[in-house]
């Protein structure tokens, strides 16, 4: 029996010895082809696409075979597969940490797995990504240089060697040895490369172009580094030039990131290209080209500085026989919000016209947004609760609630702990022909005493507490909310205003008697009105709905609680389905 023991416990030492047999292997291709699997049903639909949380679970999938099996084959098959999903994203959101996390990702796989036969395809794509979506053509530069030296022999070594002579420009300069100070030194040049990507003077650079698009609605977002002024003009179609509509915006003092300067061909219908100029050294255009247009939108968000670009499609674009009045971007200084607009506006030129938005005749789809997420934790309760915690768990029980009440869809605009920006959260809803948007925050002041339930909606804030809470979920100050009610006045039309105000209202009290049942304590804050970024530009009735207090002590206990998510859940669904029916959005039961 003892030398049974030990040919057992040779053999097992032999198996950890040699690593793992055929069977784990076989695990590993098994959870390799699954995930492989879920990433082409990705890419075979458009609509998938669209939903960050869809790119997140595929990239998941691939994360857990790296993790499991990291020293097999599949390990940086899998790893790989994780800078490509990633890279992926990033050519649909078009935010900057996307595009430098695919980058991070293919380096480490790259460094982890040198003799993988995906090694230099990783570098190829980290090569790419940094001269194209980043700019960085000097980084790129020395990842090609890594790939043809390291990697010689490799398949991507020939197009990197290509990429090595169109960038000879940005190589870094050879090493020389110390040499004797000179009496008179020549004032360094500046490269063409250099020239281009740098900041205008006394101004900033345009750094990004972001958007959202479907054959009826378009958001654009011009990243900028530094705030100045800028100008939107719009011009009609020309039948007899050949020309369609097109909308351009002249950035001041700004210089253009010389990997901008391609046009970026979308061709939906709605918005066929983007392209972009220096009518002046140090004036940027970015000119959108349009196959139609019934309204337009242009304003700016702070922290950090960008300039967003709404435009909304109209199938008798025959029908614009008009020219849109050049409206500056920045207030002038004194005097009241809506004067200054008014005042904007040429005498010459005819008023402004927004066409109504059709109202919804069924309750298709939900967008559910979790505020906060990623890099902003929102607001941190006394325990350390952090609100983009709350919220998501929030969100997908309020899914789960309307899934099983109405039976519509629900698309959350998060489903992890992601960081979206203000804007993009809108922009989902928008692309996606949302009927209804609900934003999810928890509260908080600087006075832990404060408790209680509110809900909110895009309009003026003459209240000074409305304001606060806008400049917090804003990530703004108190005077550039002010500031921000001259972009509202352009706005509102288009904004569902009465639809939102209801909306808001059916949500407050059900939410208020709904948890009143269960818990004690219960204060109602009402119904207010605020100029909230979450909100703006939104094409269908949207609130935004301040749960509790995060920063009250017994209220922010509750919000951990799962029974007290339920209860807020339900309230809200209940809300909904109260709305829909008394707006016969759906049909009474």
């Amino acid at each position: 029996m003892k030398f049974l023991n030990r040919i057992i416990l040779c053999l097992l030492s032999l198996a950890c010895l040699f690593g793992p047999g055929p069977a784990s292997a076989d695990n590993a291709e098994q959870a390799y082809q699954k995930a492989r699997n879920a990433y082409h049903a990705l890419q075979n639909s458009a609509r998938k696409q669209m939903y960050r949380e869809q790119w997140e679970r595929v990239y998941k999938q691939f994360e857990s075979v790296q993790k499991r099996f990291p020293n097999t084959n599949r390990g940086a098959d899998a790893l790989y597969m994780c800078g490509k999903t990633t890279a992926g994203l990033y050519s649909i959101s078009r935010i900057q940490p996307d595009a430098e996390r695919a980058v991070e990702i293919f380096e480490r796989m790259a460094e982890t797995y040198p003799d993988s036969t995906l090694a230099d395809d990783a570098l190829l794509w980290a090569g790419k990504l940094m001269e194209e979506a980043l700019g960085s053509k000097e980084r790129a530069y020395l990842v090609y240089q890594r790939l043809v030296t390291n990697l010689p022999k490799g398949d991507m070594a020939d197009r990197a060697r290509v990429r090595l002579t169109a960038l000879a420009d940005y190589a870094p300069p050879p090493e020389k040895p110390a040499a004797r100070p000179q009496v008179q030194a020549s004032p360094p040049a500046i490269s063409k490369a250099s020239a281009a990507t740098k900041d205008a003077p006394g101004g900033g650079r345009l750094t990004a172009i972001r958007f959202w698009s479907n054959p009826g609605y378009t958001r654009i977002v011009l990243d900028v580094s530094s705030e100045t002024r800028f100008s939107a003009h719009f011009l009609g179609p020309d039948p007899k030039e050949g020309n369609h509509p097109r909308l351009y915006v002249d950035i001041e003092k700004t210089g253009l990131d010389d990997s901008l300067k391609d046009p970026t061909i979308v061709d939906d219908g709605l918005l066929r290209q983007i392209r972009t100029g220096l009518p002046q050294s140090d004036t940027v255009r970015v000119v959108l080209d349009l196959g139609s247009v019934g309204d337009y939108k242009v304003f700016p968000l702070s922290d950090p500085w960008r300039i967003v670009i709404d435009i909304a499609g109209d199938k008798a674009a025959s029908e614009l026989k008009r020219l849109e009045p050049e409206i500056s971007a920045l207030p002038a200084a004194g005097g009241d919000a809506i004067a200054r607009v008014l005042t904007q506006v040429p005498k010459d030129q005819p008023p402004l016209h927004i066409p109504d938005v059709p109202a919804a005749t069924t309750l298709r789809r939900i967008v559910v947004d979790a505020g906060h997420g990623g890099k902003d934790p929102g607001a941190v309760g006394p325990s350390g609760v952090l609100e983009k915690d709350v919220t998501l768990m929030l969100a997908k029980e309020l899914a789960k609630e309307l899934t099983r009440q109405i039976g519509c869809e629900v698309v959350l605009t998060r489903s992890d702990d992601v960081y979206l920006p203000l804007e993009e959260r809108t922009a989902i809803a928008n692309k996606v022909g949302a009927d209804l948007f609900v934003s999810l925050h928890a509260n908080a002041n600087r006075n832990r005493k404060a408790y209680g339930i509110e809900t909110y909606y895009l309009n003026f804030s003459k209240n000074d507490k409305a304001a606060a809470v806008v400049a917090r979920e804003n990530g703004t100050s108190l005077k550039q909310v002010t500031d921000l009610e001259l972009i509202l006045f352009d706005l509102m039309a288009n904004a569902k205003i009465n639809e939102s105000s209801r909306l808001a209202t059916v949500i407050q009290e059900n939410l208020v008697q709904g948890i009143s049942k269960k818990y004690s304590d219960i204060r109602d804050l009402g119904v207010r009105q605020g100029p909230f970024y979450v909100l703006l530009g939104a094409t269908m009735p949207s609130v935004l709905v301040e749960t509790a207090f995060i920063s009250h002590p017994r209220e922010e206990k509750r919000l951990i609680s799962s029974a007290y998510q339920k209860s807020a859940a339900q309230a809200i669904a209940l809300a909904i389905k109260d709305y829909a029916v008394n707006n016969k959005l759906i049909a009474s039961q």
